[in-house]
This record gives structure tokens, sequence and C-alpha cells, in this order.
């Protein structure tokens, strides 16, 4: 199976390797890179490394000219990689229990007092001009000069 693999052979990768391994399947986005993000989210361990790659991947694209796709392309993965975090437990497990909500105690709410809190008017902040770098540019001379 497709899954088992990737995930053994991605545990015993050096960082590099992971790095360059991950920067192949992001930049794939197929049905086969879509298993892959699903394999890898079910080992908590290789997830965390994962995530770290794309950040490492995200701070490498950064001020390319590719950096708007690349990060768009970090982004789904990244989202791969969190939806089963935002999934139920009980989806895992079959047959689980389903846990309630718990009630809400509205003779707590009638203690309170209510406030209405003024609403502000909402004031446009003024743009900043963005810095193209905080570095000074260095002038080059010519020898002898």
């Amino acid at each position: 199976m497709l899954s088992t693999s990737v995930v053994e052979h991605w545990l015993a990768l050096p960082r590099e390797m992971l790095l360059d391994k991950v920067r192949q399947v992001v930049k794939r986005r197929d049905s086969e890179a879509k298993e892959i993000w699903a394999a890898v989210k079910g080992h908590s361990v290789l997830a965390a490394r994962v995530r770290g790659a794309l950040s490492s991947l995200r701070a490498d694209v950064r001020g390319s000219r590719d950096e708007v796709m690349w990060s768009v392309w970090i982004e789904q993965a990244r989202q791969a990689l969190d939806s089963a975090e935002t999934a139920a437990p009980c989806a895992v497990t079959p047959g689980c229990a389903a846990v309630p909500a718990p009630q809400r105690d509205s003779s707590v709410d009638e203690l309170r007092p209510e406030r209405a809190e003024p609403e502000l008017p909402l004031v446009p902040q003024p743009k900043r001009p963005r810095s193209v770098s905080a570095v000074p540019p260095v002038l080059f001379k010519a020898p002898g000069n």
C-alpha cells in the first residue's frame, strides 16, 4: 500500500531529504499527492515534521517571483494535513458513541446583567509605506578606487 510505504520511508529520511520530498509532492497536487497527505496526517510525528518542512519551504520561496503560487500550494497541503484535526474522533473509530454537547445553564444568564457596548465608529488606519528592505544597499567599487 502506498500510504504505509510513504510514511515508513519519510520517517527514516533526514530533514533535507524530507524537505525535498515535501517540495515534490506540494508541486504535484494530483490524486496521488492527496493520498500521501492523507497517509501523513494519520501519523502525528510525521505530520509535525512535514508541517515544519512546509514552513521551511514557505521561507525558502519568500521573495521569489513564484512566491504567491507556492504559498497557495503550501496552504493547500497544510489544509490537507490539518483536516484530520478538525474531524471528530468518532469519525475515525467505528462504533464510537457521540458525546453530547454540554447544556448551557439558563439560570446563570438570568443573573448576569445585560450590558450594551457602545459601538465605536470605524476609523480607517493610515497606510504606511511598505519598506522594500531593512538592509542598506551595498555599493560595489572597482579595484583601486
